[in-house]
C-alpha cells in the first residue's frame, strides 16, 4: 500500500486552510489510489482529527509528544510521495515573520528538499522575503520536484526552473454554471485585521453599507477574525459553513478564501486583497476589476460595484460567464497537477528498481 505525507498544514478552524488541506488529500488519493495511507502534518493537529488521515503535529513545542511529526519521521522516514499543501505560509515581511517561517516550516521544507521521495508543493504564494533570505529559499525549493505557484509575483521572485504557475486549488471549486438568481438579503462584509487593524478603507466601506451581515472565515490563534468582524458592527454574523445553503448574496471579503468559498457557493464577490495571492486568484477567474488593495481602495467606488452587482442582470451574467471560464481553466490545471503527481511516483518507483 502506498503512503503519502502532506506537510505545512495550519488549522482547519481557518476554513481556507482546511479547504486547501482537503483538496491536497483528495489529489493525493486520486494520484496514489483511494486506499493509500495519508499522513498529514499541522501546527494545530487536533483541528484535523476528523479527516481521513493520520495527523501529526508540526508545532515545535510538541517535539516530545507521541504525535510529533519529527518523531514520526524518525520511525518512518520513507514515503512514496511528499506534498506541500497549498497556501501562503512561506513568507517573511518582517524579522519576526521570517523567524516564525523558518522555525515552523523550515524543518518541513528541509525534509521535502532532502527526501528521496518525489516532493511536490501545491499552488501557493512564496514571499515576500528580505533579499538575504531568498537564496536560502531558492536553494531549498529548487531541490523539490515541482513548486506550483499561484501568482505571477511569486514566480518572478522565486526564479527556480521547477516553479510553475497554476491557479489556487480553490479557484476551480463550484458548479460549472452559476445560477442566475437575483441576489437577495443584505450585503455581506467579511473582514480581518491587516497589520494589527482593520484597514481604514474597509471601515469606511462598512459605514457606507450601513446595514450588512458579517462572515468569519478564520477563528483560531492569531488568525481569529471575530474581534475584527465585531468592530465594524454587522447586523448579524452568518454562521460559518452555511454560505452554500443560502440564496445568492453580494459580498465584499478581505480574506482570499472567504472570497473563493463564497464564489464556490454561487455568490457575487468583490475581493479586498491584502497579499499577492488575491490578485493572482481573481486574475485567474477573469475578475481583475473586482479585486482591490484593502489598504488603498476608494470605498465609494467599491460600494458602487456592489450596488451594480445587485442591480444589473447584465453585469451579473458577465460575472458568471467569467467565473465559469476560470473554473474550466482551473479544472484543466488540476488535471495537469494530478498527472504530474502520478508521473513523479511512477518515475521514483522505477528508479528504485534499477
Amino acid at each position: 500500500m502506498m503512503r503519502a505525507l502532506i506537510l505545512h498544514g495550519y488549522s482547519a478552524d481557518n476554513l481556507g486552510d482546511g479547504l486547501l488541506m482537503d483538496e491536497a488529500i483528495e489529489l493525493v488519493r486520486d494520484a496514489l489510489g483511494r486506499d493509500c495511507e495519508v499522513d498529514l502534518a499541522a501546527s494545530r493537529p487536533a483541528s484535523f482529527n476528523d479527516r481521513d488521515a493520520t495527523v501529526f503535529s508540526s508545532n515545535p513545542r510538541h517535539l516530545l509528544r507521541s504525535n510529533s511529526l519529527y518523531r514520526q519521521l524518525l520511525r518512518h522516514p520513507r514515503y512514496d510521495l511528499v506534498v506541500g499543501v497549498g497556501g501562503g505560509y512561506l513568507r517573511g515581511k518582517s524579522l519576526v515573520e521570517t523567524a516564525r517561517t523558518f522555525v515552523v516550516h523550515g524543518p518541513q521544507l528541509l525534509f521535502a528538499a532532502l527526501t528521496r521521495a518525489p516532493a511536490v508543493y501545491l499552488p501557493q504564494s512564496v514571499g515576500p522575503f528580505h533579499g538575504a533570505v531568498w537564496p536560502v529559499m531558492r536553494q531549498l525549493l529548487g531541490r523539490v520536484s515541482t513548486v506550483y505557484v499561484r501568482d505571477d509575483r511569486s514566480r518572478e521572485e522565486l526564479r527556480t526552473r521547477n516553479a510553475l504557475r497554476m491557479s489556487d486549488l480553490a479557484v476551480g471549486l463550484g458548479p460549472g454554471e452559476v445560477e442566475s438568481t437575483q441576489p437577495s438579503g443584505r450585503y455581506v462584509l467579511s473582514v480581518r485585521a491587516v497589520d494589527g487593524e482593520v484597514p481604514r478603507p474597509v471601515v469606511e466601506l462598512a459605514r457606507l453599507l450601513n446595514q450588512f451581515d458579517g462572515y468569519v472565515q478564520s477563528a483560531t490563534g492569531t488568525n481569529d477574525d471575530r474581534a475584527a468582524m465585531a468592530s465594524v458592527c454587522p447586523v448579524e454574523v452568518i454562521p460559518r459553513g452555511t454560505l452554500g445553503g443560502m440564496s445568492p448574496r453580494v459580498i465584499a471579503a478581505v480574506r482570499l478564501h472567504a472570497a473563493l468559498i463564497a464564489l464556490s457557493a454561487g455568490h457575487y464577490v468583490v475581493h479586498l486583497a491584502y497579499e499577492r495571492k488575491g490578485w493572482g486568484a481573481f486574475a485567474d477567474l477573469g475578475l481583475d476589476d473586482f479585486v482591490h488593495n484593502s489598504k488603498a481602495f476608494e470605498p465609494a467606488m467599491v460600494f458602487g460595484q456592489l450596488e451594480q452587482l445587485r442591480a444589473s442582470p447584465e453585469l451579473r451574467a458577465e460575472y458568471r460567464r467569467r467565473v465559469a471560464a476560470g473554473r474550466v481553466k482551473a479544472a484543466a490545471q488540476r488535471s495537469v497537477i494530478l498527472e504530474r503527481l502520478r508521473e513523479a511516483v511512477r518515475g521514483n518507483n522505477k528508479d528504485e528498481r534499477l
